[in-house]
């Protein structure tokens, strides 16, 4: 019996890193590719991730030596602008992925045209609108004075820089959907491969810039430019070359399809609002309830742990567009087996990964900024037991995302996310920084994660239902 299982498993694992496509007549073969190329997807995200954070390492120090602190703090003002607008696509993006994951999964060319097409018709409205505001603003701010700079040079790059940076930007709103259609596609390993040449194209050009000593706009013309330039030439490639019957076309804008992708996306977009306002608040309660020296302590081992759950998110995206196509081709088996499967790996994963974390974070803290920042071990196993919740979370996220089980999401956030607020910075005011993460655990342990063990059994039923029914079963 453990002999069968351990070639099972070793014929899963080969399945997993084959390079050629398996046969989509049946769909043992169909269930294979799906495992097949999300671990590929998943293995060049990371990758590509890594190069990222290096060449982010690396270009710190560079740019940071040669701008000097009060335009290097200019640039980080830059981004920090531009990070606000992360959401600037509406979550368009992330309808366009889920309809054309459905498409997909009925083998409807025509369907996942009209998803593209429509997507890009939205996109590229917004982008004009952003590109016009910016236009109209552009010359009414003294944008020396807004980002506070006093040096003369610093002055006048303010306004090119922010220019540059925020064109590009723009750019990148319509050029970045070929990147969703190829994960509905799952074929999103074509884009992170060329995500990992832009990181390195925009290493050289950072280098190039400083050789020749080129100003801040130049610096962010490599840096913002690269992304932008790198998703257009994909575009190119993939509908120029590749898929010619995917490429977008007037005719294929239609109303319905616009519709399909923008109600998606607003729910979408109030989803990662929502979500980004419960998660992302706790440094900033932190400083306005015990003060920025406080936030600092608790920030350090924040992003510690916070490693576990980019990584192992990274990898299980891929599987939100699989499952939307395995539940469009009613592979229901595929979808409750990846489901469970899933949920099984990122704890066994995530449990030993925060467990060294609880055992050796002192350590590894000191060793990474030194003494500055001390730690106890309530906070480290508080993080610990809240990386478990948010892994675990994510892998029925990316579910739940795949079955456009969206609205659901979103009522579930809003109620976790008012109670995480306010019991955090009640914790915070009277227990401290270490009782932060508890507060999380807690609230999404009674909010999210009680309403989702009764709404996944429920829903797969469903699923499995409305499969037979289609079939006549």
């Amino acid at each position: 019996m453990q002999l069968t299982m351990g070639l099972l498993t070793v014929n899963r694992l080969a399945a997993a890193f084959r390079i050629r496509q398996f046969d989509l007549e049946c769909a043992d073969a169909r269930a294979d590719e799906r495992h097949r190329r999300a671990t590929l997807t998943g293995l060049t995200a990371a990758i590509a991730r890594i190069v990222a954070v290096a060449t982010s390492l690396i270009t710190v120090p560079i740019t940071l030596s040669y701008l000097g602190a009060e335009r290097f703090g200019l640039w980080m003002a830059i981004s920090s602008v531009l990070a606000i607008m992360n959401f600037a696509d509406l979550g368009i993006g992330n309808g366009v992925m889920n309809a054309v994951a459905d498409a997909h999964g009925k083998n409807d060319i025509q369907g996942i045209q009209v998803a593209i097409t429509s997507g890009m018709a939205v996109l590229v409205g917004i982008a004009a609108l952003l590109l016009a505001a910016l236009a109209v603003t552009y010359w009414q701010v003294d944008w020396a004075s807004l980002f506070n700079v006093r040096s003369p040079i610093a002055r006048i790059e303010a306004g090119p820089a922010l220019l540059v940076a925020a064109v590009f930007f723009v750019l990148n709103i319509p050029a970045g959907l070929v990147q969703r259609a190829q994960m509905g596609l799952q074929e999103g390993f074509r884009s992170y491969v060329w995500q990992l040449a832009g990181s390195l194209t925009g290493l050289s050009g950072v280098l190039l810039a400083v050789h020749w000593h080129g100003g801040l706009p130049w610096l962010l013309f490599a840096l913002a430019g690269s992304p932008a330039i790198v998703a257009i030439m994909n575009g190119f490639v993939f509908f120029g070359w590749m898929r010619r019957d995917l490429l977008p076309s007037l005719t294929s804008v239609s109303r319905s399809g616009i519709s399909k992708v923008g109600r998606l996306g607003v729910l979408f977009f109030v989803l990662q609002l929502v979500v980004a306002l419960a998660f992302s608040s706790d440094n900033f309660i932190v400083a306005r309830v015990l003060g920025p020296e406080a936030a600092t302590q608790y920030a350090i081992p924040q992003r510690m742990f916070m490693l576990v759950s980019v990584m192992l998110a990274m990898l299980m995206a891929p599987l939100w567009p699989a499952y939307a196509e395995a539940i469009s081709r009613g592979d229901t088996h595929w979808v409750q087996k990846t489901l469970v499967r899933s949920l099984k790996l990122v704890t066994l994963v995530a449990s030993a990964a925060v467990l060294v974390l609880v055992c050796f974070g002192k350590q590894i803290i000191h060793l990474w900024v030194g003494k500055k920042v001390s730690v106890s071990l309530l906070l480290l196993s508080g993080l610990a037991v809240w990386t478990l919740f948010d892994v675990a979370g994510n892998a029925v996220g990316m579910f739940l995302n795949g079955a456009s089980v969206i609205r659901y999401q979103v009522i579930v956030s809003l109620i976790f996310s008012t109670l995480c607020l306010s019991a955090k910075i009640y914790a915070a005011r009277h227990f401290g920084i270490a009782s932060l993460p508890w507060a999380t655990a807690s609230t999404y342990c009674l909010a999210v994660a009680a309403p989702y063990a009764i709404l996944l059994p429920r829903l797969l039923r469903r699923v499995h239902e409305e499969r037979a029914s289609s079939v006549g079963v």
